[in-house]
């Protein structure tokens, strides 16, 4: 039975991130996971459900938000830290987060699933409690529109993001150049 639930998963996860959630089908979903429409519905009630549990099952439920920081770090390495997590998630996951971008900015979506808003709600509150803690005079919400804007660019623009396959050696010369345009 987990096994039906997860190949409505899969083939969701690749209808939706392909066609959005208005342009999929649940008969489009269900024929790619060689299921009956009909056991799609009884597995997840609605189109939405699907949608919702599909972007939760590919980005964790909190958009992988919800991983730990080391907030005692001098604030460039926290930055980097931040910054590699986000983009480590926008990489492995570029197709179905340039389509939430999409479905946030036509107001498609549920706002749960608004990923350009929890992203900076994210990185606002990260930013927030660094500054907080560690006494920096720095202005959160500047700094996290600007960290939220390099991470929407590399969403949007990158082609083939590929973040997430180089060696961790390259990840950080790749971080350092956004770090040091931030000038901290």
């Amino acid at each position: 039975m987990k096994e039906t639930r997860q190949n409505i998963l899969n083939a969701s996860l690749e209808v939706f991130s392909e066609k959005g959630f208005n342009q999929a089908t649940t008969l489009e979903i269900s024929n790619s996971a060689g299921v009956a429409e009909m056991t799609l519905f009884r597995k997840f009630q609605t189109k939405q459900n699907l949608f919702i549990e599909t972007v939760e099952y590919a980005l964790g439920v909190s958009f992988g938000l919800e991983t730990e920081i080391d907030y005692q770090k001098p604030l460039v390495d926290f930055l980097k830290e931040v910054l590699h997590q986000k983009m480590l998630l926008i990489s492995k996951h570029n197709r179905l987060v340039k389509m939430l971008i999409r479905e946030s900015l036509s107001h498609t979506i549920p706002d749960e699933l608004d990923v350009t808003k929890r992203i900076s709600k994210d990185l606002m509150s990260r930013i927030e409690t660094y500054v907080s803690m560690n006494k920096v005079h720095l202005n959160p919400e500047a700094f996290s529109e600007v960290i939220a804007g390099i991470l929407l660019r590399y969403a949007i623009m990158e082609d083939q993001p590929i973040y997430h396959l180089i060696d961790h050696d390259e990840q950080l010369k790749y971080i350092e150049n956004y770090i040091n345009v931030l000038n901290v």
